[in-house]
């Protein structure tokens, strides 16, 4: 073979961690049942599968695992007599390169020269080495073949493994270290000194044959060994074509490779039915319609089913049979059929403007539908998965007409009612107007073609019934009639009369000829709205609570249904109360500020308040508004004033409340002196007489005093020549 220089074995042992092999999804199979030399397994495998394995740091883990001797591998010293000797071990048989090793210890075996060359191995240094020499192997294999599949990517594996083999060989000298399936270390050459030993071990045309455990070593290509072959995952398609109720026409790819023939199984309703075929092609006829199909096309490879083709299809459905039309209305119509022959899964019913309806029956109310206008409907059978649908059926008809829409009356009179409304949706090229009374008689029928109408005469605070009804333009169908009721307006109430004290109101009036139902009655003060009752029978109403002195305004509205009719109105105070509690509240000389009470439940009123002295013919008087106390200015010291306040409302006024009292006195002092003089000697010296004369003084000036002004009068005593001061 040659010397091995150092750069050829440092390309033999580059590590299979730096360099990776991509490969498409591959099955393996184990051929433990027969012996072959490496060129016929080869050959073999090239014919029924692919090639000889090709291992890779992740496919030898699982191919290891199901081995049960040594087996071929796709690894060749030199493939021919053309291959260059010094680059042996450089690619495997699928002309991939080698880019992973995993050597027993000791192989491969080189030729023994003067220059050696040797592995040194980074890994742990071991207990002991030696070299091993393995003198022969006994293979048992069994007759069946294994394969099992695995996936690159998750590297599950499925196992079918027949009867196992042992593997035989000599017990090295020494004990050798046990080696993982797996090299751990990376090795580099290295010069060796010169070494006498001849190599016995030295295949010249060696092959790579698979221990159980995963390890390679050198085998004669000549010797017959069982051998692993691997196969790339085939993946077709099949197709159907020109599809029918009874039949399909199939296609599919051809496998790769020499294939014998290929099986077509047809399975419906999980019973499968086979067919053989060496063409790509196959008429599928006599099926039913509307049925769902699944299909396989095997390729047979050397009595192996390869990967099949697979699709499935469902055959056409038969179109329905006597669709018709029923119970027609302005939105919607319903459709009915017979079921065709065969399968159906569902109907889809197609609606003239796009819409589609699903239905799992043979009947279908299709709604949404614009009134009076006329439709075609198109119904299919089809299939679950909406991938073929029959020929369509067709039917045309019409809806009933729409409803007219936003019937309105307004311009109540007592004899008339104004009726407008909205054209329906759709044709329509009339409408039919109908007016009734209460008592069921008719009072109003006319078509029109307007949606405006005048409905007159009608009868006085009267429930009216009005109907509007569509019509087609060919006049074969009717809409619904849209109703209203409503009522013409009732005729005024008169002579309304009320009646009030301070905290009441009692109305009454007359009804006219009778006409209304009942009346209506709002009570107002000051304008603004107090209470309103309503549905009342009797042309009386008594309102208590009311304040005093308030204006008071009461109307009264005719009712006939919701028409109210002219309204009646009247206003009138409530009696007027007094003010209570009146005093004063601060005083000095010249002022005085009173106060008083508002009476409870009394309206907003204005107050007249007056104050006089009678002694000095003072009179003063003012109206307060919002406020209930007054301050007098500009009064006489020391004087006593009549307060007088009273409510005021509607021109009248109420008693007064009364208060009096006196500013505060600015006091001076007056002397008197009186000379008793007499003709009777001495009478002026009795005292009984001064008092007497000093009480009549007093009254004097009580009387022209009185309580209207401060004063006081003291008396002292002075004797001196009969003479009395006061």
């Amino acid at each position: 073979m040659g010397k091995l220089y150092l750069k050829e074995i440092f390309f033999l042992f580059i590590s299979s961690l730096v360099l990776m092999c991509s490969a498409a999804e591959r099955e393996y199979f184990h051929h433990d049942w027969r012996n072959l030399t490496w060129e016929e397994a080869r050959k073999h495998c090239q014919v029924c599968f692919k090639e000889l394995i090709t291992v890779t740091p992740e496919n030898i883990k699982i191919v290891s695992q199901n081995l049960t001797s040594g087996s071929w591998v796709g690894l060749r010293k030199n493939f021919s007599s053309t291959d260059n000797s010094s680059m042996s071990w450089s690619r495997w048989a699928d002309g991939e390169p080698l880019i992973f090793q995993n050597w027993y210890p000791g192989w491969p075996v080189f030729k023994s020269s003067s220059e050696k060359t040797f592995c040194s191995c980074n890994c742990p240094e071991t207990t002991a080495t030696t070299t091993t020499s393995f003198t022969s192997f006994t293979e048992f294999t069994s007759p069946d073949e294994t394969s099992f599949t695995t996936d690159v990517t998750d590297q599950t594996v499925t196992d079918y493994t027949g009867l196992r083999e042992s593997i035989q060989y000599s017990q090295p000298t020494t004990a050798a270290p046990t080696m993982p399936a797996l090299a751990e270390c990376v090795r580099s050459p290295m010069l060796s000194p010169d070494d006498p030993e001849t190599t016995t071990n030295y295949i010249e045309d060696s092959c790579v044959a698979m221990l159980s455990f995963g390890a390679w070593v050198e085998k004669s290509c000549a010797e017959l060994l069982p051998f692993i072959c691997y196969d790339d995952r085939f993946f077709g398609r099949a197709t159907v074509t020109n599809t029918t109720s009874e039949s399909a026409i199939l296609t599919w790819l051809p496998g790769p490779g020499d294939i014998d023939h290929y099986r077509v199984e047809v399975t419906v309703d999980e019973e499968p039915k086979p067919f053989r075929t060496n063409n790509y092609t196959y008429d599928l006829v006599n099926l039913s319609a509307g049925t769902h199909y699944s299909v396989k096309v095997f390729p047979v490879k050397c009595r192996r089913d390869l990967d099949p083709q697979e699709t499935a299809f469902y055959t056409t459905p038969n179109k329905v049979e006597n669709l018709s039309i029923t119970d027609v209305t302005e939105a919607s119509v319903y459709l009915s059929w017979n079921k065709p022959a065969g399968n159906v899964d569902f109907y889809l019913i197609e609606v003239q403007g796009g819409e589609q309806i699903q239905s799992i029956t043979e009947g279908k109310e299709v709604g949404s539908l614009t009134p009076g206008n006329l439709y075609t409907f198109t119904v299919l059978s089809g299939v679950r998965d909406n991938s073929t649908w029959s020929e369509g059926t067709i039917i045309t008809g019409y809806t009933k007409p729409g409803k007219v829409s936003h019937l309105k009356v307004s311009g109540n009179t007592m004899n008339s009612l104004l009726l407008n409304w909205e054209r329906p949706e759709g044709s329509a090229t009339g409408f039919r107007v109908m007016a009734m009374t209460d008592s069921n008689h008719v009072a109003f029928d006319k078509n029109v073609t307007q949606t405006e109408v005048t409905v007159t005469p009608l009868p006085e605070g009267t429930e009216i019934t009005l109907s509007v009804t569509a019509l087609t333009a060919d006049n074969t169908l009717e809409g619904d009639s849209v109703t209203v009721v409503n009522y013409t307006a009732p005729g005024p109430i008169s002579n309304l009369t009320l009646v009030t004290t301070s905290n009441s109101l009692t109305a009454t009036w007359n009804s006219s000829a009778g006409t209304a139902s009942s009346f209506i009655i709002e009570l107002q003060l000051d304008g603004k709205h107090v209470d309103t009752i309503h549905n009342l029978t009797e042309p009386r109403k008594h309102f208590d609570g009311l304040k005093a002195a308030a204006n008071y305004t009461v109307i009264v509205h005719t009712f006939s249904g919701h028409i109210i009719g002219r309204p009646v109105e009247r206003s009138e105070f409530t009696k007027l109360l007094s003010p209570t509690n009146a005093k004063r509240i601060s005083s000095d000389k010249h002022q005085i500020t009173f106060q008083w009470s508002v009476p409870e439940n009394i309206a907003k009123v204005s107050y007249s308040v007056r104050i006089h002295a009678s002694f000095w013919g003072y009179d003063y008087s003012h109206v307060v508004a919002n406020k209930t106390n007054h301050t007098f200015n500009g009064l006489k010291s020391g004087t006593n004033y009549t307060f007088e306040v009273r409510i005021e409302a509607n021109g009248e006024r109420s008693s007064p409340a009364v208060a009096s009292h006196c500013t505060d006195a600015e006091e001076r002092e007056i002397s008197l002196s009186m000379l008793c003089s007499s003709t009777e000697s001495l009478l002026c010296d009795k005292n009984t007489t001064r008092d007497d004369v000093f009480a009549q003084l007093h009254e004097h000036f009580n009387e022209l005093l009185g309580d209207n002004v401060f004063w006081k009068l003291e008396k002292q005593e002075t004797e001196s020549k009969g003479t009395q001061e006061a």
